[in-house]
């Protein structure tokens, strides 16, 4: 008899269903968003104190690291984590244990392929510093290689309770120790000590939540089978993922002098705020759901639809009043060597609803078991940049490569939404008529306070930019 995980006993078709009615969203969503806007309160909070610590260098430095970190981790996905949520041998113990020995295997050979990377990435870079860096960086690959695989079972039967403690809880670390490291060292050194001590905290926390699943190694042919089956375009989207979502970052730190690229990546941050709600959202929530349901999706399709156009209303305007006064927030809360990021800041903001759009239209089109559409939809954002980014630079300015980046998430967004609107999940005039609401609200606002003395007019967050123009 195979062993399996105890799951709730909530979690079936009729309880998927259930979700999309009023009481299930309604408590789902607060153990969302409550997490979340604690989460961002305290980054936001972290990231000002950092700022006033540490030089804009630091932060190009660290852009460049994190950016070549996150972009080991996706192009060695294989999909682990989403095929324990999408398949049905999801709570067996041996397919768990197999997908832990994985993920073991994968953070093993991270750290091995790091360190063997770090001298060439260094000179190529021109940073000689780079090279120690990447030195101590590499143990973060084994540290994420050993959680347990219980952060799994929480995305899989949606534990969003338990999801926010723990991530609170490692985040609040990470804070703490980070800023009190930056206090002591003033030197990009606290960052990386910060980054490697929180990780090994959360993986020991991984393993003393809920009392879920004690993992052991385990090979089973079969589950090892299965995942690489689903993993292949999880492996491939990711993949292309990476070169879209990173290629501003490698490419900005390399032509760039490393404090216009430190100050971009900490716009680039504060920017991310607004979009990891979406990626939350359809990750912990509507990924599983959909998975839950199955074939039984079409009977939640329009009820779905009514849901996802409430909540991207309210994010829109969200954006929209982070576009009109973010600038001023920016000018205050940090000092003149960050001034170019008030100008940068609502520029991206543009691009980030566009970014909103396409997880949630991503997520839920992974649930219905279609992981190739995001895979060509990053193309498509990627090959913009991979044009538009050098022609802006050099024939341009960074003005005009900031709004290439907003026309490289618009592609995305586009490859993906008759695909979803195929789907019944959502239509495309919905989200056309959900971006000239955030345009109307963004200027409208923007206007009402510039002319009210409460954030910068229009001419005046121009003049800031002064230099990116061209």
């Amino acid at each position: 008899m195979t062993s399996t995980i105890p799951r709730p006993s909530r979690f079936r078709v009729a309880g998927a269903l259930g979700w999309f009615g009023r009481d299930r969203l309604g408590g789902q969503a607060v153990w969302i968003a409550v997490p979340f806007g604690i989460n961002q309160i305290v980054r936001l909070v972290t990231s000002v104190v950092l700022a006033r610590l540490l030089a804009p260098e630091m932060f190009g430095i660290m852009l460049l690291v994190n950016t070549l970190r996150t972009g080991a981790e996706l192009l060695s996905d294989i999909g682990i984590g989403q095929s324990v949520v999408k398949s049905p041998r999801g709570n067996e113990r041996r397919f768990l244990d197999t997908a832990w020995t994985l993920q073991v295997l994968r953070g093993a050979l991270l750290t091995g392929a790091t360190i063997v990377a770090a001298v060439p990435i260094g000179s190529i870079y021109g940073h000689p510093e780079l090279t120690p860096i990447l030195f101590a960086i590499s143990s973060v690959f084994t540290f994420t290689g050993l959680q347990s695989p219980n952060l799994f079972l929480m995305q899989r039967h949606i534990w969003l309770r338990t999801r926010a403690v723990y991530e609170l809880g490692c985040m609040a670390f990470q804070c703490a120790l980070t800023i009190a490291l930056a206090a002591v060292m003033s030197s990009v050194w606290a960052l990386v000590w910060g980054l490697m001590a929180s990780t090994l905290f959360s993986t020991i926390m991984s393993y003393l939540i809920g009392g879920m699943h004690r993992p052991s190694f385990c090979w089973d042919k079969s589950a090892a089978r299965e995942i690489f089956h689903f993993g292949k375009w999880i492996f491939f989207s990711t993949m292309i993922y990476f070169a879209a979502s990173s290629t501003d970052n490698l490419y900005f730190v390399a032509v760039l002098p490393l404090s216009v690229a430190g100050v971009y990546g900490y716009a680039r941050t504060f920017a991310g705020f607004f979009d990891q709600l979406g990626n939350r959202v359809g990750s912990t929530l509507i990924f599983p759901k959909l998975a839950a349901l199955g074939e039984n999706r079409t009977e939640a399709a329009g009820r779905l639809r009514g849901r996802r156009r409430f909540f991207l209303g309210l994010v829109a305007l969200v954006i929209a009043v982070a576009i009109a006064a973010s600038d001023e927030v920016v000018l205050l809360l940090l000092d003149p060597r960050y001034r170019l990021a008030a100008f940068m800041l609502p520029v991206l903001l543009i691009g980030v609803w566009f970014k909103v759009l396409s997880s949630f239209a991503d997520a839920m089109l992974m649930g219905c078991g279609r992981p190739g559409p995001g895979a060509f939809a990053n193309s498509a954002k990627f090959v913009v940049l991979l044009v538009g980014l050098p022609l802006a630079i050099g024939h341009a300015s960074l003005f005009v490569a900031l709004f290439v980046l907003i026309l490289a998430e618009a592609m995305r967004w586009a490859v993906l939404a008759p695909i979803l609107q195929g789907e019944r999940l959502a239509t495309v005039a919905d989200d056309l008529a959900l971006t000239a609401l955030l345009g109307v609200a963004a200027v409208t606002l923007k206007l009402a306070v510039g002319a009210l003395g409460l954030a910068l007019t229009f001419s005046e967050w121009w003049a800031l930019g002064q230099g990116l123009h061209g």
